[in-house]
């Protein structure tokens, strides 16, 4: 018992000095990728409908917003940004506790480092921090939480992410971090129904999640309370939310083992199980001759998650071409892949991609491909009458081939160019570099302003 007050002490008591590198290193490249996937997201119609929400709700504050010229609230930027940190499959996530920390914590975090002028180191430790509560907690619920009973996995945990962030920024101590993770904990929610239409709730649940966390940790900072056995309590989140729950593992080796290095980082913009395959794809077209119109047959054999949950073979929406793992497949096959803007509407009636995706054939091999390391999926192309097969392993991404900071840059050039000059990317990309030395957050926090 006493897990929650364990993890509030290990937040209060922990400082950047504390961090190994390995977490201050990977810390970076997470932040570079929130960053990237930020611009991704502004573009998107329904962050901007959060966005106008937060224009006539809070139209001034200290907080700056991806992409925009308008500052709001601490709350609402957290709000706004995890939202298009969230919003096209681009950020990166912690597979196993079926969490992203990454619209939850870091915008969380980042709101009230730009508020109260923090330096870089503390963004660091609070962004840190905040991931490590998010994954502890989403792998102490298990995937169950999504997979049995029906919540949004990512949904559910962010308000503790968004609450150990924002709660470590603020200079909270350890009671007062109890109560912020206590209050956050009436804030977690999120229900699968939307992949039955591909809604656009998804794509609010984190950043949401994110806003109820900071909100937390403002409460607690007033002295409002909250359970102080929330995740472990006989009502309390991980009893109600799980049908399995594993609570030994939100604290095991706390502060020796670091989940968040286990997070798997999105070369493309599609769910985290379609990663392998496309990989694949990518590489063979790379190394061979392409040309689509010789294609005759595809199939695929993965996992059981892979195949049987992500298999809308024809979608109506980008939501569930991005879901769909014979889409995101074809797409693959058709076309440039690695831009993310290639998932739209064009794409999502495109008659090649729609039939390739219609008749590809699907199965699955426990024996071969499972959760234990390994190949991950296996790929059959017919071209013009020849067979060729070849699987996937330690793809791109994946926590055993991790993004270093220089690849991680590139994919920040790519998906910000379209948003910021050349110069001012590269000042993003060495400030973050450097962003224990950084003596204000605001000197990146308004590099990301349009205009």
């Amino acid at each position: 018992m006493n897990e929650t007050r364990r993890l509030a002490e290990f937040i209060a008591e922990t400082t950047y000095e504390d961090l190994p590198m390995s977490v201050v290193d990977a810390t970076k490249v997470y932040i570079l990728d929130n960053l990237a996937s930020g611009f991704v997201g502004s573009t998107t119609p329904w962050a901007n409908m959060v966005a106008q929400v937060a224009r006539e709700t809070a139209p001034q504050g200290p907080c700056s917003i991806f992409a925009s010229s308008m500052t709001t609230s601490p709350s609402c930027a957290a709000l706004v940004n995890g939202t298009m940190i969230g919003s096209f499959e681009t950020d990166h996530a912690y597979v196993q506790g079926s969490c992203h920390p990454s619209a939850s914590a870091f915008p969380a975090a980042l709101a009230i480092a730009e508020r109260d002028h923090l330096g870089g180191n503390s963004l660091l430790v609070s962004v840190a921090l905040g991931y490590e509560v998010a994954c502890r907690v989403g792998l102490a619920a298990t995937r169950a939480v999504e997979d049995v009973a029906g919540f949004h996995g990512p949904g559910t945990n962010a308000s503790f992410g968004g609450a150990a962030g924002a709660g470590k920024a603020l200079g909270l101590d350890s009671e007062g971090l109890v109560n912020a993770l206590g209050i956050a904990g009436s804030h977690a929610g999120g229900l699968m129904e939307f992949a039955r239409e591909g809604a656009m709730t998804k794509r609010l649940h984190v950043g949401r999640g994110g806003q109820m966390g900071l909100e937390s940790a403002l409460l607690a900072a007033r002295g409002f309370t909250g359970p102080s056995t929330v995740l472990e309590g006989d009502r309390g989140f991980l009893k109600v939310y799980s049908p399995s729950p594993n609570p030994d593992t939100l604290v095991k080796d706390l502060g020796e083992r670091y989940l968040l290095l286990g997070m798997m980082v999105k070369a493309y913009a599609c769910h985290a199980s379609s990663h392998p395959v496309i990989e694949g794809i990518c590489r063979f077209k790379e190394d061979n001759e392409w040309d689509v119109s010789r294609l005759e047959h595809v199939k695929v054999v993965g996992t059981e998650r892979m195949v049987e949950r992500h298999n809308d073979r024809e979608p109506t929406s980008i939501l569930g071409a991005q879901y769909s793992l014979p889409f995101s497949a074809a797409v693959a096959l058709c076309r440039d892949i690695a831009d993310p803007l290639v998932y739209s509407e064009e794409i999502l009636w495109d008659q090649r991609v729609r039939e390739i995706a219609r008749t590809m054939d699907l199965a699955t091999d426990k024996d071969r491909f499972g959760d234990s390391g390994g190949p991950s999926a296996e790929v059959l192309l017919t071209l013009a009458g020849m067979p060729h097969t070849f699987t996937v392993a330690d793809w791109k991404g994946a926590p055993t081939n991790p993004y270093t900071y220089d690849e991680m840059a590139d994919k920040f050039r790519r998906y910000a160019s379209p948003h910021l000059t050349p110069d001012r990317i590269e000042d993003i990309v060495q400030k973050v570099r450097d962003l224990e030395n950084v003596e204000d957050v605001t000197e990146i926090t308004g590099l990301l302003r349009s205009g």
